[in-house]
């Protein structure tokens, strides 16, 4: 609720500001500034610890939930949200894992990219280097939401060494334009990148606003997506202005189309070249094609007996709005179903 909210983010703006220290160190040991979730971990994971890592134009935020020895996993957000978009469903998750959560550059407490700069879909993909080459992964596996659901397939394609399995929410590849479309959609991002540039960014005169929007942004999309979902967004996703007022944290940029979307058959190109186990979870309520998903599953190249499709109860943030019926799957996935020798004692499953 707003009072939890208001004193998690007074808690957060005393004790966790992002400090600049030294790149090696960084490198080699990610800044935690420890136990601030306002989650509590009932079972499995314990509370997360925010974490940066030094990119060239600033740094990567993100949450690290668990033991640093258990299985690694990348846990990416969809657009416009932030990594609170995991904060009820990864408590649930066995101790077993190592899960880092992050926001997207431009997204909740990362850095925006340089002046001049927009957000093209094929960047996230370095982003993703910079991060998992700090935290020495050489291999490692994809917890992917929405948009980042885009990113992780076309990653495990282009280093298939370094992915050892994914999860998908709500999506299998990039949503795409078919070639024709290409230079009009250059065009219109263009004039979108001049147009944001000279856009101030809002002033909301309150906290209640600040959700209010965010609800009222998602639930076109998402009916299942209520209040309280939007007010785990709104923690990483807003601050508080010299003002007392309140604006959004993202950088107005990532709006902008990429200038050069990617197409159909590029995005066939790279799901066959996925190598590793897939689980594809889809909710019932989704505005996601169907039938887009089970063609782009017969594209993967991964063996049949590797890949999964699961639907679900819920909405297009299910593993914010509903996180126990998303849980279990995850869990039995990547700890039974993908078992490695290196993780065979289980703690819930």
């Amino acid at each position: 609720d707003r009072g939890n909210a208001m004193i998690f983010w007074r808690l957060l703006s005393c004790r966790c500001r992002f400090i600049p220290l030294k790149a090696k160190r960084l490198l080699s040991n990610p800044v935690r500034c420890g136990g601030m979730s306002g989650v509590k971990a009932t079972a499995g994971l314990s509370s997360p610890n925010e974490v940066q890592f030094p990119v060239p134009w600033g740094h990567i935020a993100g949450k690290a939930w668990g033991d640093p020895s258990g299985k690694p996993v990348l846990a990416l957000h969809g657009w416009l949200d932030n990594a609170g978009s995991f904060d009820k469903l990864l408590p649930l998750l066995s101790k077993d894992l190592y899960i880092v959560a992050l926001d997207w550059p431009g997204h909740g407490y990362s850095s925006h990219r340089s002046q001049g700069s927009l957000y093209p879909v094929y960047d996230y993909f370095t982003d993703i280097k910079y991060v998992v080459d700090a935290l020495k992964w050489e291999k490692f596996t994809f917890l992917a939401h929405s948009m980042a659901a885009g990113v992780a397939p076309w990653f495990a394609g282009a280093l298939p060494d370094r992915v050892q399995a994914m999860v998908l929410l709500e999506g299998l590849g990039f949503w795409t334009a078919p070639m024709s479309d290409l230079p009009t959609s250059m065009g219109r991002a263009l004039n979108q990148l001049s147009a944001l540039e000279e856009k101030d960014n809002k002033v909301y005169p309150t906290w209640d606003a600040v959700v209010e929007r965010i609800l009222e942004g998602h639930v076109k999309g998402d009916s299942e997506f209520d209040r309280e979902a939007a007010a785990t967004l709104a923690v990483r996703g807003a601050r508080q202005d010299s003002t007392g007022g309140y604006q959004f944290t993202r950088d107005l940029r990532v709006k902008a189309l990429s200038l050069l979307r990617p197409h159909n058959e590029l995005n066939e190109v790279f799901l066959k070249a996925v190598r590793c186990p897939l689980l594809v979870i889809m909710a019932e309520n989704t505005f996601v094609s169907l039938d887009v998903i089970h063609s782009r599953l017969k594209a993967v190249g991964t063996t049949p007996d590797k890949v999964k499709l699961v639907k679900v109860p819920g909405g297009h943030h299910v593993h914010l709005c509903r996180p126990d019926v998303v849980a279990e799957l995850v869990d039995r996935f990547l700890l039974v179903e993908t078992l490695h020798h290196d993780y065979q004692k289980l703690s819930r499953l």
